[in-house]
């Protein structure tokens, strides 16, 4: 049995086979609020993990009490310097640069997305069921409409998606030794999506076209953000991404391979349970398992005194699995109403990108339901090493 001191939910090793909801589940019940020690020589010494749907709600939406500007991840301070980006930020300078990108994600762009991407999603889709055999459902499906998309939107060739798709692997999942054998790799990955983001503006400067860098820049070629503050949007743009919406869509592929009553169920009604199978793979997947925040002040909860200065953890992993706000939530149900997950977070940092991720997961699983009677594993799921990110590296997939 667990005991306070005991559980451990953010050593990077334990994601290589899955969440260990066991142990969320015993904090939610037993230490809500958990100071937890950190053995990872990458990572700080402690933090608080807060577990609760409801006080992960309320932290979030409390900037002035925790604050993002001194990071969202817990890896002690490198010697690169990160690119800021509207995560890593509070207001008054995050909702400055929201609102300028914000113009890429208006009703009219999005109602065009729709369309578009149920094209492209079945074009993705052709090409992975060609060869009709086994295939990795990450290179073949879950990545390929993420990183489409993601270069549209931002104007980047199509072509180049694959380097995005390896800076993206490094910069986001840099606990892992498989994408960052060392430390000069994740400070290279940086400084390469960096040096493309300012190749990417001045393309646009000379080639502007319908996408959201030439958007900024506008008519004059004036960037109105600093170098380091556009870089740190492109990091963010390019690889976040991309990478969240990849995830949702591989733990959905997985779900429905491990739940094949749930694929017939959405198979049979996709009018009626498309939009809510979407929400449950995105809360059973959980993107990204949390995030931190610094206290800025002295603040008492669940009796326990968090000082200014600690890092508190919003373990959005758990807070989707609490089974105080879903019924048996250990269930993947592509039925489940309602379904109030926080697989985007909340507050003013809720994804700005939440609307274009459900509608690229509509469009693949859409084309999918049209194609495949059932999703078979063709051998062994590899997950990233990763407490940050809930990813998986490799989905060997069958379909019928």
């Amino acid at each position: 049995m667990a005991t306070t001191g005991s559980v451990d939910v953010l050593t990077p090793a334990l994601y290589v086979d899955g969440p260990p909801h066991e142990q969320f589940a015993w904090l939610r019940a037993n230490a809500p609020v958990y100071e937890h020690p950190l053995a990872d020589p990458n990572l700080i010494d402690r933090c608080w993990v807060v577990t609760r749907h409801d006080d992960v709600r309320a932290l979030s939406r409390d900037p002035e009490s925790f604050s993002s500007a001194d990071g969202i991840h817990l890896r002690r301070k490198a010697t690169h310097q990160f690119r800021p980006n509207m995560i890593n930020m509070d207001d008054p300078q995050h909702q400055r640069i929201r609102k300028l990108v914000s113009g890429g994600f208006t009703p009219r762009v999005l109602r065009t997305f729709r369309e578009h991407y149920g094209e492209l999603s079945r074009q993705v889709v052709d090409r992975a069921l060609a060869a009709n055999d086994a295939f990795d459902g990450i290179l073949a499906l879950a990545a390929e409409l993420p990183l489409l998309a993601i270069c549209e939107i931002a104007g980047a060739p199509a072509e180049d998606r694959f380097r995005i798709f390896e800076w993206s692997n490094v910069v986001l999942s840099s606990e892992d030794p498989e994408y960052v054998p060392t430390p000069d790799a994740f400070e290279k990955a940086v400084m390469d999506l960096a040096h493309y983001a300012q190749e990417l503006a001045d393309r646009k400067r000379r080639e502007p076209g319908d996408d959201l860098i030439s958007a900024l820049l506008g008519p004059d070629g004036r960037m109105p953000l600093t170098d380091e503050e556009y870089e740190g949007l492109v990091l963010l743009l390019l690889g976040a991404g991309n990478e969240t919406t990849r995830s949702a869509i591989a733990h959905g592929l997985l779900a429905f391979a491990e739940h094949p009553d749930q694929w017939a169920v959405l198979r049979d009604d996709p009018d009626g349970t498309l939009d809510t199978a979407v929400e449950e793979v995105i809360r059973w997947a959980s993107p990204v398992n949390y995030m931190s925040r610094t206290a800025t002040r002295d603040t008492e909860l669940h009796d326990h005194l968090i000082r200014a200065g600690d890092k508190v953890v919003l373990l959005y992993s758990s807070a989707n699995f609490d089974e105080t706000v879903f019924e048996e939530p250990d269930r993947f149900d592509v039925r489940r109403t309602p379904n109030h997950h926080l697989g985007f977070g909340f507050g003013p940092h809720f994804c700005l990108g939440a609307t274009l991720a459900r509608i690229e997961l509509r469009a693949i699983f859409e084309v999918l339901i049209q194609r495949v009677s059932r999703f078979e594993l063709a051998g062994p799921v590899i997950r990233a090493r990763s407490s940050f990110l809930n990813a998986i590296k490799e989905l060997p997939l069958r379909v019928a």
